[in-house]
């Protein structure tokens, strides 16, 4: 399915016979290698995913969670444009791929599932990051995926190229304790960062804050 999809670079909405051209919105082959090869790395079976988008970030890290052999891995997804913006297509690339059983599909917006899974207690061992795109947007999403993953575990940024996001990820690791792992070469469409949360407990005082 990935090769396919990324050969062609277009595909057609089972839901209302629309054509799509997948790229540059989609991630690259590039950036869903790495995302692929750092779940794996990660022994991580947990994973969550804000903005399905055409799905092929989430068709690599399903291709990790089925090559690490746990039948009780999952990837939880969160897109409020699923069904309009892009038609479904996201959801329908992964049915294809005969991922669906192990995708949880959230058709809301982050702000509001994240919290919830929060107070469901809910943990993840890695989550990935391309959904709203405004500074207000990615920061809520990072301060609150930085409760969601476990301790010393990975968010994976993408569109680090934008000062939004830049800014966002900056804030979180001089203030909140976690460490980059690295970026990838410039890009003006995709660039990725890769994000480890804080190891320890916070502990920091109640006016505590770095310039970021």
């Amino acid at each position: 399915m990935i090769d396919r999809l990324v050969r062609d670079g277009t595909a057609v909405a089972r839901s209302d016979g629309s054509v799509h051209r997948l790229f540059p919105v989609a991630v690259s082959e590039a950036e869903g290698e790495a995302l692929r090869e750092r779940v794996t790395r990660e022994g991580a079976t947990k994973t969550i995913e804000v903005g399905l988008g055409y799905g092929i970030s989430a068709l690599f890290i399903g291709e990790a969670l089925i090559a690490s052999g746990d039948p009780s891995a999952r990837h939880v997804v969160v897109d409020p444009h699923q069904a309009t913006r892009f038609a479904g297509c996201g959801l329908q690339f992964l049915d294809e791929a005969g991922l669906g059983e192990q995708v949880e599909f959230h058709a809301e917006e982050s702000q509001i599932a994240l919290p919830r899974f929060l107070t469901e207690g809910r943990s993840f061992d890695l989550a990935f990051v391309d959904g709203n795109h405004r500074f207000d947007g990615v920061f809520l999403d990072l301060v609150y995926l930085g409760r969601l993953v476990r301790p010393g575990g990975i968010v994976f940024v993408d569109d680090y190229q934008l000062p939004s996001v830049a800014r966002a990820a900056s804030f979180c690791v001089t203030n909140l304790g976690w460490t980059s792992e690295g970026v990838s070469a410039a890009n003006d469409l995709h660039q990725w960062a890769v994000l480890r949360t804080s190891q320890v407990p916070d502990t920091r005082p109640f006016d505590y804050h770095v310039d970021f």
